[in-house]
Parts: C-alpha cells; structure tokens; sequence
C-alpha cells in the first residue's frame, strides 16, 4: 500500500474514532440516555485505568487468555485432524458431515451449564467452550485445503508415478497449509469470545466473571471498561497470531 493509501486509512480511523468520542460526551452532556446505560468516557477510562494499569484485574485477564489459548490449541489441533481424515476418507466426510454442521450450528453457551454441572467452575468447562468455538473455522479451511487442489498437478504428479505419500508432501500438504494458517486469527478470537461466554455462565475468575459482578453492582464503568479491554485484546491477539504464522504462510 502506497503512503497515501496508508495516510488515508489513518485519516478515516482518527476521523471515525473522533466522531465516535464526540457523539458519546454529547449524549452524556445532555443527558438524552441515562448515565446507568451510557456513562461518561471519562469514568470509563478511570475504571480501565484502574483495572488494567492498578493490576486490579490482572489475575482476570491472564486466567481469560489461558482459557482461549488451550481452547485455540486443543479445538484446532481437533479440527485439522478431523478435517485430514474427512479429506481423505469421502464416504466418512458424507456420512458425518451433516453431525458437524449441527454442532457448529447450535448456541455453544446452551451447554456451558452442563459443563459446570458435570466438570466444575474451573478451567476445564471453559477451554471446551473456547475450543468448540475455534473448531469451525480451522476445521473448514483443513478440509478445503486438502480438497482444493489444483487437478492439473494432481494428473501431474500420478503420470510421474508419485506416490500417495509424495503427493501429500508435495502438493495437498503445503496447499493445506496455505488455507489453514490465514483461520488462525479468527479461531484464536472465537476462542476468546468462547471463553468470555463460558465465564458468564459461571467462573470464580476471568473478565466474564468481572463483567457479571460490576453489573450486579451496578458498576457500568467497569463494564464498559472490560468490553474494551476485550475489545483490545481480540485485536491484539489477532494481530500477533498474524505476525506469528507469516512465516508459515507458502509464498506467492
């Protein structure tokens, strides 16, 4: 992206961003929506200050990012597994297929109190919901990665008598790679949000479990505060999942 490019997306980012903060102090300076919905950015930043930088819920915020990061390994190590097999074993993939589209299909948070019921508030419960939610996208990016190959270099390779193991390391294993690595970043925030819910059902820590006792309290600040802490973290998260698989990634 050339300079000006980048100067244009700088320019709509602070111009969004100022505009957002401008109606925000407007609604609370003229109090057209009550301050127990919409509190002042002010109170916000204190309550974010407070519970970022004072470290008040510092213990929160590494017990939320334990329980997305097992969840993003464990569903995703499932996914591309399951996503290999269904690649190669069709009648499998057509026979099970329709099972998976349902578990993906209903609310995740429906059995969060299932999961507390038979496994406890503790981590466990918390990193099946992350990485039921991480599975999905991984999953679906595997099976077209080893399904999506080019024909032309598959008759390629089968008319210089390479073997199914060769064409796995040579043509549906690095293009698999090229399909599942770009998911990582939206299966580590599905995790995030997995596990955001999890606590919400029940925790005895994690920033769901802070938002629920600030609401209780009547604490919106707080709330407000941990809602863009979360939102700061997917981001975060999302970016450094990038930086770290580039070099994963095949080049053009």
């Amino acid at each position: 992206m050339s300079k000006r490019g980048n100067h244009g997306v700088t320019l709509v980012f602070a111009g969004t961003l100022i505009l957002i903060l401008a109606a925000w102090v407007a609604l609370v300076e003229l109090e057209a929506i009550s301050r127990l919905i919409l509190p002042a950015p002010l109170a916000v930043a204190n309550a974010f200050i407070t519970g970022v930088f004072h470290g008040v819920w510092l213990n929160d915020i590494f017990v939320t990012l334990e329980e997305a990061v097992l969840g993003f390994l464990a569903g995703g190590i499932v996914a591309v597994v399951i996503g290999a097999i269904f690649a190669y074993m069709a009648t499998l993939r057509r026979g099970l297929y329709p099972f998976i589209l349902a578990f993906q299909t209903f609310p995740k948070i429906a059995i969060a109190p299932l999961l507390l019921a038979w496994l406890g508030y503790g981590l466990a419960p918390k990193v099946i919901i992350a990485a039921m939610l991480a599975f999905f996208p991984i999953f679906t990016n595997t099976l077209a990665g080893f399904l999506e190959v080019d024909p032309a270099m598959v008759d390629l390779l089968h008319s210089m008598r390479a073997s199914p193991l060769q064409e796995l390391r040579y043509l549906r294993g690095p293009n698999a790679v090229a399909f599942i690595v770009p998911s990582f970043d939206v299966a580590l925030v599905m995790a995030l949000l997995g596990a955001i819910a999890a606590e919400l059902a029940g925790a005895q820590a994690g920033l769901g479990n802070v938002i629920q006792q600030r609401t209780f309290l009547g604490d919106t600040p707080a709330v407000y505060a941990v809602l863009l802490l979360l939102a700061l973290l997917g981001l975060a998260l999302k970016l450094l999942i990038g930086f770290g698989t580039r070099r994963l990634r095949p080049a053009a």
